[in-house]
């Protein structure tokens, strides 16, 4: 998000991110240009550091050792990043083309994207199937995973076939530690390298070709020269030798690193591109013909020399290329010129924490033991991923970033926390607001059946004999840089309100706040912000009726919605029966993540995880509990799980009802207890803890039980069935999406809270 007062007047825009554009997102960042919004979009939340997979593969470093963390990175430098799959671009507009979500515009763009082999023929899916390709990487690696533990499983006598087509340097990198781990493991299978040439590699370093020959000899694994991998059928790999004959061999699976190929959308824009469908550059990283959308990396063709694909050429371009665009946002003609080095050393792994040095000209490396050589290497690569590493606290910071000065006199308490969520996070505690509103006068209409002080989920006021009306109304600051998915989340978070009635979803009307900009810039970010809610209401069968808009100091948004339920389907807030099962369909957690994620605390994965649940409409479940005698309903938010319980204790007049929670069954997102553990908590958390201690038992702290107290932004639903109903309804819900949901707890018969850490609930 953006964290400067300053107007945002400009967009920048980096397409992947590739190790040029992370570079220049750093530079950016740590020597800003004043109105410059960065936005950063990839379909990946982490990107792979190219030179330290092969040891990532080998077991010698972990996922997050060797990735960009691209949401914790730009969350730290304060800057937009928005996960799409780019389909597209069109430079006349001045507009990048997104999968399943509206497009987005730039003033200057950077393409560092990734690129993929050269598929081989298949027949069927079957076929398909067998296929690994190593690029790009990110999918890669789950494959690789998948077939590791393929490997492990397997106990069959007759010996696993794989091969590796492509004996470039990946190719034969990935041949080396796949028969290494197999050998140390015992597995049975056994690996092949096919390629099309005599030499490995390159043909130019003998040395370094007799050196590899004699690993993969030592290693036992045959090799096939000078022979071309045709097809891949469900028979089997259709190989042709030198002298034209044709074989078929059957592999387990088939790992390709075979010449790299572009991303289909460059020729589909209409950019200019190389006769294997690169996108050509000039010396100054510019796309041909363009003087505001520059390119780098792996997938452009150089066009004043073409350069081999290797990532020490992004690295070395991304200083280039921040320069360039500098120059291009402060109006400077000035443009440097990237000057490749002719040979490129090249350390390729060759297991057991060894390297080799491969160059097509004499290096004083080549002289060092594989292991010295290994350690160069691994410290160069280091060095490299520290810069982008996120700093990582042991617990949770006072302060973060703070460069103003602080008075010297201060009226304000030193335990004083401002704060700083965003989503439900940032909402009042139910103790303020209910004794604000308590003191309120407000005059009775026979129309409004449910109003502000019978705390429902919604306002209940009479349609017609047979229909009533439900509204509500939420707001909250930006809690993610992704106006789009912003938009998106605040209205499932809105309208899970009217269905935590039995309602239906009628219409909508939004208030915007936004960031100082020019009106260039506001525009597009109404747009990205309204599209985000249209498409959700569109779902919904909801309709945009009217809003309004307004300049604040951050990005707000509010919306108020209207539904309808008819009167003997309301769903209230009232539990009825002792016994009874509390079933919660979504995880908890969302509150700490954002919390941890606006400190640049939280991993990319956990972010995504969040915004996935957040992102899951509450209608499906209200559609599916209506077939079950399901009483007190209500939607997890703001005040946690338990303020919600425990308003719906509080609903119940007639007789004395309270709620028994199993700690342990509640379903939280990976990592949440980690970042308790740390201090992590949204800044509402303790307020809805004080708003409770008063009825909670001395053993019922913030710090034994955390996750009862944190706030959800578009929660999931709470709700009690009968006992001989919990499980069927689980099913019901399982079998239509609802994974998470689970039984937590049961209505109990005296007006109490009990939270255990672990409840054997029938």
């Amino acid at each position: 998000m953006n964290k400067n007062s300053t107007p945002i007047v400009s967009d920048l825009v980096l397409l992947g991110g590739g190790h040029a554009n992370i570079q220049v997102l750093k530079m950016l960042a740590m020597n800003p240009i004043g109105g410059l919004r960065i936005t950063l979009i990839s379909d990946q939340t982490h990107s792979p550091y190219s030179g330290m997979i092969p040891g990532y593969l080998a077991g010698y470093y972990s996922y997050e050792e060797c990735h960009f963390d691209l949401r914790r990175i730009c969350e730290e430098l304060g800057q937009r990043f928005i996960k799409a799959k780019i389909i597209g671009i069109d430079p006349q507009r001045k507009k990048i083309r997104l999968e399943n979500r509206p497009e987005v515009g730039y003033d200057c763009a950077s393409i560092n994207v990734g690129i993929a082999p050269k598929s081989l023929e298949n027949t069927s899916d079957e076929a398909a199937a067998k296929l690994i390709p190593l690029k790009p990487i990110s999918k890669f690696i789950a494959h690789w995973d998948r077939l590791i533990a393929a490997l492990k499983a397997y106990k069959g006598s007759e010996a696993l076939q794989i091969a590796v087509v492509g004996a470039g340097a990946s190719g034969v990198e990935i041949s080396i530690i796949l028969k290494m781990l197999i050998d140390q493991h015992n597995w049975n299978a056994k690996v092949s390298l096919i390629h099309r040439h005599e030499f490995l590699v390159s043909a130019k370093d003998i040395s370094a070709q007799r050196r590899l020959s004699k690993t993969l000899k030592e290693l036992d694994i045959k090799v096939f020269k000078n022979t071309l991998a045709l097809k891949e059928q469900e028979n089997g790999l259709e190989l042709k030798d030198e002298q034209g004959l044709t074989q078929t061999k059957d592999f387990y699976r088939v790992l390709t690193a075979t010449q790299a190929a572009a991303p289909q959308w460059f020729k589909d824009s209409g950019l200019p591109v190389s006769p294997d469908g690169f996108v050509k550059v000039n010396g100054k990283l510019l796309v041909e013909n363009e003087h505001d959308l520059f390119a780098a990396g792996d997938c452009i063709h150089f066009s004043p020399s073409p350069l081999k694909k290797a990532g020490v050429y992004a690295v070395r371009q991304g200083m280039v290329l921040e320069h360039n665009i500098r120059a291009f946002f402060n109006g400077k003609p000035d443009l440097k010129t990237f000057h490749p080095k002719k040979n490129v050393l090249s350390l390729i792994t060759i297991g057991e924490r060894k390297a080799l040095v491969h160059q097509d000209s004499a290096s004083m490396l080549r002289w060092m033991w594989p292991s010295l050589l290994w350690t160069v290497k691994d410290g160069i690569d280091r060095r490299f991923m520290k810069r982008f590493q996120a700093k990582t606290f042991s617990a949770k910071p006072r302060h973060f970033d703070k460069v103003i000065p602080g008075p010297k006199t201060t009226l304000v308490p030193e335990a004083w926390e401002s704060n700083t969520c965003g989503g439900c996070g940032s909402k009042l505690a139910a103790s303020t607001l209910t004794l604000s509103l308590n003191k309120l006068d407000i005059p009775n209409d026979d129309a409004v059946l449910l109003g502000v002080k019978d705390g429902e989920d919604c306002a209940l006021t009479r349609l017609s004999e047979h229909s009533l009306c439900l509204q509500s109304i939420d707001q909250f600051r930006s809690f993610i840089s992704d106006p789009y998915l912003l938009g998106q989340i605040a209205t499932q978070h809105a309208l899970s309100d009217i269905y935590a009635m039995g309602g239906v979803a009628k219409t909508a009307q939004v208030g915007l706040t936004l960031g100082s900009a020019n009106k260039k810039i506001q525009q597009e970010d109404i747009f990205q912000l309204m599209s985000g809610v249209l498409d959700i209401l569109t779902q919904s069968a909801a309709s945009l009726v009217g809003g309004h808009t307004g300049e604040g100091a951050e990005l707000a948004i509010s919306l108020a919605v209207q539904g309808e339920v008819a009167p003997e389907q309301v769903l209230r807030k009232q539990f009825t029966q002792p016994g009874n099962r509390l079933i919660l369909t979504k995880q908890i957690g969302t509150g700490v993540i954002f919390a941890a994620n606006m400190l640049a605390q939280a991993n990319g994965k956990l972010v995504d995880q969040a915004l996935s649940s957040m992102f899951e409409s509450n209608k499906t479940a209200m559609e599916i509990i209506k077939s079950f005698s399901v009483s007190g309903c209500t939607d997890i938010t703001g005040f946690g799980l338990l303020g919600h319980a425990f308003e719906m204790m509080g609903k119940n007049t007639n007789q004395a009802l309270g709620v028994k929670i199993d700690y342990q069954a509640i379903p939280l997102f990976d990592g949440v207890n980690e970042l308790f553990a740390k201090g992590y908590y949204a800044s509402i958390a303790e307020e809805n803890y004080r708003s409770l201690s008063a009825v909670l038992g001395a053993d019922v702290s913030q710090q034994k039980f955390p996750a009862l107290f944190d706030p959800q932004t578009s929660g999931g639903l709470l709700f009690s069935v009968p006992s001989d109903q919990a499980q069927e309804c689980l099913i019901v819900l399982h079998q239509n999406g609802v994974s998470k949901a689970c039984v937590i707890g049961e209505v109990i018969d005296r007006r109490e809270i009990v939270v255990n850490e672990a409840v054997s609930i029938d």
